[in-house]
């Protein structure tokens, strides 16, 4: 994408991310339905979390649409992750 960028010559502020929000357990989610059905996890609670970061988290979905509009083809994250981290690494019967 980078690299379209430049050769359009194009400039200015541009958030290279996929359109979207994923959460930490919808990716857990993903890679138990694709990769390993007997994944589990166990999440943190808010107070055990406070205990091993030094700060508070925030969470924020960038603006694409700039990068949506030059690039219509571009995936949100959900379907990206899917077709190009998860599906690859799906586990065949045999393995």
């Amino acid at each position: 994408m980078t690299i379209l960028v430049a050769k359009h010559n194009l400039t200015g502020i541009w958030n290279f991310t996929n359109p979207g929000m994923v959460s930490h357990n919808e990716i857990l989610e993903m890679y138990r339905g694709c990769v390993d059905p007997k994944f589990t996890w166990k999440n943190f609670t808010l107070e055990e979390q406070a205990k091993v970061i030094v700060a508070a988290r925030s969470n924020n979905e960038l603006d694409t649409t700039k990068l949506k509009n030059e690039f219509p083809e571009l995936l949100p994250v959900k379907e990206s992750l899917i077709e190009y981290v998860f599906q690859p690494n799906q586990k065949t019967r045999a393995s």
